[in-house]
């Protein structure tokens, strides 16, 4: 478990090849707090996938992701907030129908919570921001 809170920050221009240093990031994070190789393989993937559909939402006139990388003693979050295109990253709607997977270039809800344990969607004024949440499992359990 992670011992205090840290704080990655990124602004990214629209430009695919910048996706490799949010896995990077999230890949280091992890291992910092304590996680299990494969777990932080899974967390970084999902981030990364967010990251490309979330380009891939955006205008191509002006479109910048803000990115934040956060652990806390508890869990890890990664953020992605962009402005003026408020609509959520992933589709709202491939959450909620079981077997409903990813295809033609669209990540669907259900596998990004086979990777993370809870995702969060909120807009605000003209900012919309998509949030990844990993839970930190306690190193040990005190038995009574």
């Amino acid at each position: 478990m992670a011992n205090k809170a840290s704080r990655i920050s990124m602004h990214l221009d629209r430009d695919p090849r910048l996706v490799a240093g949010i896995r990077a990031a999230v890949l280091f994070q992890c291992a910092q707090v304590g996680l299990d190789a494969k777990t932080c393989e899974r967390f970084a993937e999902a981030a990364e996938d967010l990251c490309r559909q979330t380009f891939g939402n955006l205008p191509e006139d002006n479109g910048t992701i803000d990115v934040a990388i956060e652990t806390f003693t508890d869990r890890i979050e990664v953020s992605l907030e962009n402005r003026g295109q408020l609509i959520p990253a992933i589709g709202l709607e491939t959450f909620a129908v079981p077997g409903v997977r990813s295809g033609e270039g669209r990540l669907s809800g259900m596998d990004l919570l086979e990777r993370v344990d809870r995702v969060l969607y909120n807009t605000q004024a003209d900012t919309a921001r998509t949030t990844l949440v990993k839970f930190l499992q306690p190193s040990s359990v005190k038995k009574p």
